[in-house]
């Protein structure tokens, strides 16, 4: 079984959202830690303060590189005739398989980033659980809404002409 990818496009989606994260990060941490830097009662503590603050930022400059790509080369999705598979995570990566008879509705969606880049996900709702295959071009997210749709009226009629 080969999972469908997602669009590039997404790797530039998620740095930017991962980037937007690293100057929230910076001003939170980088601002107050700079400030205290100027009183006397703070040097005691500040190389640790420095140390703490400067992992962080690195941390999250790091994601802000790797992740993406890594990411994008664990995504993936499967639609069959009676279920949706996907698979996504970068240390532990995670299968869902989402019977095509337990979906309640389907929605597409698209953040300000995503709309930019002329991305969109799909959101597929059960009665326990959301699941998202997310950073499909607008076009390719309808043909899956679409696809979705059909699938699931067929097993629908199927099961009510079985019972």
């Amino acid at each position: 079984m080969d999972y469908q990818k997602l669009d590039k496009k997404i790797i530039r989606s998620w740095r930017i959202g991962k980037l937007i994260r690293l100057i929230i990060l910076a001003i939170i941490f980088g601002t107050p830690t700079l400030i205290l830097s100027l009183y006397d009662f703070f040097k005691p503590a500040a190389p640790y303060v420095y140390l703490g603050v400067g992992l962080l930022l690195f941390y999250a400059f790091i994601t802000f590189i790797f992740y993406p790509i890594i990411e994008y080369r664990q995504w993936g999705y499967l639609i069959t005739q009676d279920r949706v598979e996907i698979k996504h995570g970068i240390f532990f990566i995670q299968t869902s398989v989402i019977p095509i008879l337990r979906i309640q509705h389907i929605t597409i969606s698209q953040g300000p980033i995503n709309r930019k880049l002329g991305l969109s996900s799909v959101e597929i709702h059960t009665t326990s659980s959301d699941f998202t295959i997310e950073g499909l071009q607008d076009e390719q997210a309808q043909y899956v809404a679409e696809v979705l749709k059909s699938r699931l009226y067929i097993r629908l009629e199927k099961n009510n002409n079985e019972g």
